[in-house]
């Protein structure tokens, strides 16, 4: 943060990390200040800082616990019974689930049986829709030019334990008139048969299997039930999935029911109440089967918008902005541009929150701010208003206001509760970290920087114990959570893009980005560096040179930065940093109406999160940018530790 901009310190880190060190916890090597408890356990009770942490229950919570929409005792009259004829399987493992191991091979429409768009159907047309690679469960993978969905296996103990039901919808909703019928082929029921088809709305979430949860009606393969809106079968067909079966689901918003059929035949018709006629529904499928694969085959979309009447084939309804719009038209990458997983685990941000708050206004020395202070209390009251608690249990508060020494913004205090924040952390846990303060830059000791230069945040006692760097940020706070385990991280501070070194960085689309050295901050310092070897003194012209050289290598060293940062500080927790500006950019200290004194990205943050409703990570970047827009020249920056989709809710 900067009033007047801080100015940059090329000095060395004080504390340069082990680049060998496996765990720097408890090691000879560890480059942070030892505690002044030594091996000891700091003291508990009302005099410490960090007392222990209570480990939580985490996961998804029972639905028991969940919120029930009223149950329809008179909605679903029993029907039936049908009758089930045999049909010659047309897919290559028959009726046998095929044997583990490499994922099957994509089918094409003539090994189906099928010509694109889904010709032969009574219902479909020439157009239709394809799987999202955006609204589906990241354990769930979307193949075949948007066709085939699979699921490997992935963290399936996980899936298991908090029975989680892994979705993926289509990527355009249902049109609310007419009839609307798809189909898919079961080509590999995998492991176990746990395979849902059915339909949702947009709120569903991801980890629930259709039928399960307000507003979803699912098919269910491994017992071969329907699921009305209840975690408990609604009717008992008990007509399971086999492989090659195809399973088709009818919306038909004339007669207001919905049907779901098995290998042509119907299986149970489900009459629909007014409420659900005018809500957008989505075709979806659910896998918790490892090895499964389902194949969308009636109707296919072409990637371009339905010209077919409402009454034959797939047509998008207009978007009405309460929620991102479809994918129109579908772009599907080729399978081996797939950016890898890294093993990365999104948290559900259900189980234990912890927060660490920073704010330091600098009183009495050079650079003094105004906001800092009343940042941490505006953050404070938005996290409590997301379930955070403010007991010292849960929450840390350093400031360089407070008297007790042990809550003074130095860099021993900020370690120590950096530490504390992390310690006991487990998967589905949600930590949040805030600082707002003086930002710096330090000559780079390691090549990991784009620019040259490691980002530093500015303890309240920087000049006599150093500043912190963004090897030592990173090297706490992201690489020993552990995974699954969320950090939300918000800098306040100059030159903060990379403050934590996470190596994905995004643009405004929710697309990874690589990150460059500004071709305007390089061509400013050559010139200067120019400038200063043609016209000063003996010492400006070494200045110069030294600059142009610094200039010329941080250029040089672009890719290889990347890859060194993608290799040595990614992680597999779910880590996800917004920073109040680029690396080469300032952030502002400034003052707001009904906020105060205040920094400009943490009162960005404040107003978004509060004001937004249910932001993606996308939309909350975007409306953080609107925000500054026009009033400030700086551009608030969003990087996480593996690759992620940010096109899904921010919740934290």
């Amino acid at each position: 943060m900067s009033n007047p901009p801080y100015p940059i310190n090329n000095a060395p880190p004080p504390y340069l990390p082990d680049p060998n060190a496996q765990n720097p916890y408890g090691q000879q090597n560890f480059p942070y200040p030892p505690s002044p408890y030594g091996n000891q356990q700091a003291p508990m009770g009302p005099s410490a800082p960090y007392p222990p942490q209570t480990n939580l229950p985490y996961g998804m919570p029972p639905y028991s616990q969940q919120q029930q929409q009223p149950g329809y005792p008179n909605a679903y009259p029993p029907q039936g019974p049908y009758q089930n004829t045999p049909q010659t399987s047309l897919y290559p493992y028959g009726n046998n689930p095929s044997p583990m191991g490499p994922p099957p091979p994509y089918l094409s429409n003539e090994e189906r049986g099928l010509s694109q768009g889904g010709a032969g159907s009574a219902y479909g047309g020439s157009e239709g829709f394809l799987w999202s690679l955006q609204d589906k469960h990241q354990f769930l993978e979307v193949r075949g030019d948007g066709t085939e969905i699979y699921y490997s296996g992935r963290d399936h103990q996980v899936v298991e334990n908090d029975e989680l039901g892994p979705i993926v919808r289509a990527d355009r909703p249902i049109p609310r008139q007419g009839q609307f019928y798809f189909e898919v082929s079961i080509v590999d029921t995998g492991e176990n048969n746990e395979i849902a088809v059915g339909i949702c709305t947009r709120s569903a979430p991801l980890d629930q299997f259709p039928g399960w949860v307000p507003s979803s009606f699912g098919y269910h393969g491994d017992d071969g039930n329907i699921f009305c809106e209840s975690q408990d079968a609604t009717y008992l067909p008990e007509k399971s999935f086999k492989s090659g079966y195809p399973i088709g689901v009818l919306l038909d918003f004339n007669a207001r029911t919905l049907t779901f059929s098995r290998k042509k035949k119907d299986v149970q018709t489900v009459e629909l109440q007014d409420h659900h006629m005018v809500q957008d529904f989505y075709p979806c499928v659910g896998i918790s089967s490892p090895g499964a694969v389902v194949c969308l085959t009636v109707p296919i979309s072409s990637g371009g918008s339905s010209s077919v009447s409402s009454q034959q084939g797939y047509q998008p309804s207009p978007y009405r902005g309460d929620y991102p719009p479809p994918q129109q038209p579908y772009q599907q990458s080729p399978v081996s541009e797939a950016p890898p997983s890294h093993g990365g685990l999104l948290s559900n941000c259900r189980g234990n929150k912890k927060a660490l708050l920073i704010g330091i206004n600098y009183f009495g020395q050079g650079g003094e701010l105004r906001g800092c202070i009343n940042d941490v209390n505006n953050i404070k009251s938005l996290v409590q208003s997301r379930g955070f608690s403010d007991d010292p249990s849960h929450m840390v508060i350093l400031t360089d206001d407070q008297r007790d020494p042990r809550f003074q913004p130095t860099r021993e205090n900020i370690i120590e509760g950096m530490l504390w924040l992390v310690s006991e952390a487990q998967p589905n846990d949600s930590l949040f970290f805030h600082y707002s303060g003086h930002g710096s830059q330090k000559m780079d000791q390691d090549s990991d920087e784009v620019d040259g230069s490691d980002e530093t945040i500015c303890p309240v006692d920087y000049e006599s114990a150093g500043e912190i760097v963004d090897d030592e940020m990173n090297a706490i706070l992201v690489q020993q959570l552990p995974r699954g385990a969320r950090l939300t991280a918000i800098f306040d501070s100059c030159h903060s893009a990379t403050a934590l070194d996470l190596p994905f960085i995004y643009d405004c689309n929710g697309q990874p980005k690589q990150q460059k050295y500004s071709r305007k901050t390089a061509g400013k310092d050559l010139l200067e560096s120019g400038l200063s070897l043609m016209t000063g003194n003996m010492f400006d012209k070494l200045s110069g040179a030294k600059q142009a050289y610094s200039t010329l290598s941080a250029l040089g060293n672009e890719g290889n930065a990347q890859d060194i940062t993608a290799q040595t500080r990614s992680t597999q927790a779910d880590a996800i940093m917004f920073s109040g500006c680029k690396d080469y950019q300032t952030s502002a200290d400034t003052n707001v109406s009904g906020y105060g004194a205040t920094g400009a990205a943490s009162y960005a943050f404040i107003d978004a999160v509060r004001t937004g409703g249910n932001l993606t990570f996308t939309e909350l970047l975007a409306k953080m940018r609107d925000t500054l827009y026009g009033e400030y020249e700086q551009k608030i920056q969003m990087s996480t530790g593996f690759p992620t989709d940010m096109n899904i809710p921010f919740v934290f």
